[in-house]
């Protein structure tokens, strides 16, 4: 729980009073320009903060920077919004408690040397502080934040460009390098900088909804290297992008990425299929590359999210046009196919193009060189009910200012202006790529400033639309996912309670059917034998073929232990197994307890698949879904989705796994009935919800045909500390 969840005063206002503050304090105040104590005030004043600045440091009696120094917190004048600590790590708990003491909404915190240096008990004494004195904790192990629109500059020296994406990151490095990403593009900049560090306590989570209520924030990006409460952020990120997108890269998806990530901010990285599934439920929008981050939210935190996949191409170049069909089609988008009308009208304005069918090739500028051509060629485009966003690739932006010809004449900004209120006229995004655009033009400024990014970068241009229609995909569907509340107040089942008592941590292949079939899950028919006889009359009751496993809670891979027999079909071979079944599991492991010998009919083929609980390390509780049996570690064709799952969650799950075709039917097999598969996906997250002690629960093989699904195995282990 964050300071925000256990302060007296309103969480809004809280923050409002941190990143809106008239008063700040810098604690660790000093004279020599070296030190940050020194730096940030000098940014304070020179950035325009309009606020009041209090130096504090008990070694001083005179001015620094023209302002009178105070001893301690409690002598400045007035009440405190904001600290900036700027003193070493041993001294942060005393001085927090000062600053609550004062009545300070938040203090920054930029000194390292905490948890991510292995002093975990410092740091929970600095958070047990301000948590206890209502302080609202920035950092520690950051460069600072900055909120740009009021010239509170607490950076240490840097500048960055303003402008409407508010940056979270948990690297200074990377937060400073966003900026000059932003540097190079024309009317992109940020509302905020926020260091986020080692969120000892204020997390991702707390800082989303008074961004998405911030007048001059219309995207949020973060870095991030590891989450504290991944699951409490998907669920504030779940409300807050269906007004303000937020943008995601994620450090320390590999396990040498994890390693850097433990020694950087001391959080827990999850795994990267997880987060990708998780971070698509909640419509947050991910990067894998540094340089994307800020183009992506600009675009979307300018244009519309794109109502589909479809994409126009307008160019003037064969060699645009074939790049932008390959780098679209790559990323999952469509290179659609024009209306009749529209082809005509193009035909009418362009008859000598190459090519109006999709992606339109100009093959350069046609007739008299008036340029006012592309407009009308994108209007045209951007008109077709089958086009979803535009994409304008080759030279426009450049002709007047690095073309042949007399130069820049004014027309090519006229034209690029009105190219981009057709976003506005016909609710359709637009990306300009042009081969000269890292070197600018007044047509590119003309495009940025009227809301319409450009780009030196095909691909980086083909990213944002990408994310654009990711994110109106989301817009589309957010109410039919997970809203990821687990809810609470259920009783656990009388087997997980038992198990629990009894100290176990593993339910046995008995006792997980015995769970699922009482909650109504369709397992395969078993019996529990303990003697030889038993087990001949259970198999007796079984036309055809039986199959045999030694149950104990102390082997989990019953396989690797000889403790399965399959297609058992006589009653001497049935007593005989059941003898060496059990033999079996004393040898594998001499100290285990062998419950006995479940019996169950053999199944008649079908696709075999897998379905799982597991807890991930930031995201919680998540399903698993996949092509199953015991080709399941080779194939590792499966997909995620958090915990609870809806219908269109499942739907999704189902729809996702590269085996399709295997899912339709092939060589003549029917497909299985995916209804029935998506109802035990959804009954099975009922089941892990309502028994928060599972932390992993098995069902492999899953039998799915065109009669329904049946669970031939499956296997349950708890938290205890649940």
């Amino acid at each position: 729980m964050s300071t925000l969840n256990n302060s007296a005063e309103h969480p809004s206002l809280q923050l409002e009073r941190v990143f809106n503050p008239e008063t700040v304090a810098v604690i660790g105040a000093s004279k020599d320009t070296s030190k940050r104590g020194n730096q940030t005030i000098k940014d304070l004043q020179e950035s325009g903060y309009d606020g009041e600045i209090y130096p504090v440091n008990p070694k001083y009696d005179s001015e620094i920077r023209g302002l009178t120094v105070y001893d301690s917190v409690a002598a400045t004048p007035g009440t405190i919004d904001l600290a900036f600590i700027a003193t070493p790590a041993e001294t942060i708990p005393d001085i927090v408690e000062e600053c609550g003491d004062a009545g300070a909404a938040g203090a920054v915190v930029i000194a390292a040397g905490f948890s991510e240096a292995g002093e975990e008990g410092l740091e929970a004494a600095i958070r047990d502080t301000a948590r206890d004195c209502g302080v609202a904790l920035i950092g520690p192990n950051i460069q600072g934040i900055y909120n740009l629109h009021t010239g509170l500059n607490l950076l240490g020296g840097y500048e960055m460009p303003k402008g409407n994406i508010a940056l979270l990151a948990q690297s200074g490095n990377i937060g400073l390098e966003f900026g000059s990403h932003a540097e190079g593009r024309n009317s992109t900049g940020f509302s905020f900088n926020i260091g986020v560090g080692n969120e000892t306590d204020l997390e991702f989570h707390d800082y989303l909804e008074f961004l998405d209520d911030d007048e001059h924030t219309d995207a949020i990006a973060l870095y991030v290297d590891g989450m504290s409460d991944g699951r409490a952020f998907l669920q504030t990120a779940r409300e807050v992008v269906q007004t303000t997108p937020i943008v995601v890269l994620k450090g320390g998806l590999t396990e040498e990425g994890k390693q850097s990530v433990q020694s950087h901010t001391a959080s827990l990285a999850g795994d990267s299929d997880v987060l990708d599934a998780a971070y698509e439920q909640a419509g947050v929008i991910q990067v894998n590359r540094s340089d994307h981050v800020v183009p992506v939210a600009d675009a979307l935190a300018k244009l519309p999210p794109a109502a589909g996949d479809n994409v126009a191409i307008l160019t003037d170049g064969g060699g645009n046009a074939t790049l932008a069909a390959d780098s679209l089609s790559n990323r999952g988008l469509s290179v659609t196919a024009l209306s009749e009308s529209t082809r005509e009208r193009l035909r009418e304005l362009v008859p000598d193009a190459p090519n109006v069918t999709n992606p339109v090739d100009m093959m350069g500028l046609q007739g008299d060189g008036d340029l006012s051509i592309f407009y009308d060629c994108a209007e045209a485009l951007v008109a077709d009910p089958a086009v979803d966003s535009l994409l304008l690739t080759g030279v426009f932006g450049a002709y007047e200012s690095r073309g042949p010809g007399d130069g820049d004449t004014g027309q090519e900004p006229d034209v690029a202006r009105r190219i981009a209120s057709l976003v506005e006229e016909y609710d359709t995004s637009i990306a300009v790529h042009c081969i000269y655009g890292t070197q600018g033009s007044p047509a590119l400024d003309a495009l940025e400033e009227a809301g319409v990014p450009t780009y030196g970068s095909l691909d980086v241009a083909i990213a944002s639309l990408e994310k654009l229609s990711q994110y109106g995909a989301h817009l589309s569907t957010a109410d039919t996912k997970s809203t990821f509340q687990l809810g609470g107040g259920h009783e656990q089942h009388s087997l997980v309670r038992d198990a629990l008592d009894a100290g176990k941590r593993q339910l046995s292949e008995f006792h997980s059917k015995q769970l699922l079939d009482a909650e109504g899950l369709p397992v395969a028919p078993f019996d529990l034998v303990t003697t030889a006889a038993e087990a001949a009359d259970a198999a007796a009751e079984y036309e055809g073929p039986v199959a045999m496993k030694a149950v104990s809670d102390d082997i989990v891979h019953k396989t690797e232990a000889d403790c399965v027999a399959l297609d058992v079909d006589t009653e001497a071979a049935v007593r005989e197994n059941f003898t060496t079944l059990v033999d079996n599991a004393k040898s594998y492991d001499p100290n285990c307890v062998v419950d006995g010998v479940l019996v169950s009919p053999m199944l008649d083929p079908a696709v075999e698949l897998i379905v799982g609980v597991l807890r991930d390390e930031e995201v919680g509780s998540v399903l698993m879904f996949g092509v199953g049996g015991i080709f399941v570690e080779v194939m590792r064709d499966v997909a995620f989705r958090a915990l609870p799952l809806t219908e269109h969650d499942a739907r999704s799950l189902v729809n996702e796994i590269d085996a399709q075709e295997l899912l339709d039917g092939v060589r003549g097999n029917a497909g299985i009935d995916r209804e029935a598969l998506v109802d035990l996906l959804v009954d099975v997250s009922e089941i892990a919800t309502a028994n928060p002690s599972i932390t992993e629960l098995d069902l492999n093989p899953v039998f799915a045909s065109p009669d329904g699904t049946v669970i031939a195995d499956a296997s349950i282990i708890l938290d205890t500390d649940e």
